[in-house]
């Protein structure tokens, strides 16, 4: 009887964990979440992007939000290459990104994925990060990153129609 009872409160807390809710933006705002779940290329730091605005870099299995304001975004990644997701934002709404490292020529280079409400085995992963961890503060130097960012801004320029789109049905 005991062990069943043990069982039952494992498997309550485990569960209850799985079904954490992610945040909410503040009033007015969106909430993305940029999650690296995989310790693939974990030394290799990723620099984020929206549109022209960088916002720091980070490495390893960690995630991160950003709060922005609602509507059309570009967000991109660059490390051995360059990565792109665009959508319009809605205000008040959370929203998940999967940022996959893939085997690179010289590094790691990295994928952009906007993640469904529905996809459980991604979630399943994305979660247990989120239950280990705190978001991180992205790592920034003072760093000139102009000509980068126009490179990136140009490349996204002649891609553009090819472009995963977020899916705005798809929040938390």
């Amino acid at each position: 009887m005991i062990k069943k009872n043990l069982f039952f409160i494992a498997f309550l807390i485990l569960t209850s964990s799985y079904c954490q809710e992610f945040i909410k933006p503040s009033e007015g705002k969106s909430l993305v979440y940029f999650v690296r779940h995989s310790g693939v290329g974990s030394l290799i730091n990723f620099k984020y992007f929206d549109g022209e605005k960088y916002l720091g870099k980070i490495n390893g299995a960690n995630y991160f939000t950003y709060e922005c304001e609602p509507g059309d975004h570009v967000f991109w990644a660059a490390s051995e290459n360059r990565d792109f997701l665009k959508g319009t934002l809605k205000a008040n709404e959370t929203y998940v990104i999967e940022v996959k490292p893939k085997m690179g020529a010289f590094k790691a280079a990295v994928r952009l994925h906007p993640v469904s409400p529905d996809n459980d085995r991604v979630l399943k992963r994305i979660k247990r990060i989120l239950l280990k961890r705190k978001p991180i503060k992205l790592k920034r130097k003072d760093e000139d990153l102009s000509f980068f960012i126009k490179k990136g801004i140009e490349r996204y320029q002649k891609i553009k129609s090819k472009v995963e789109i977020i899916n705005t049905n798809w929040i938390f």
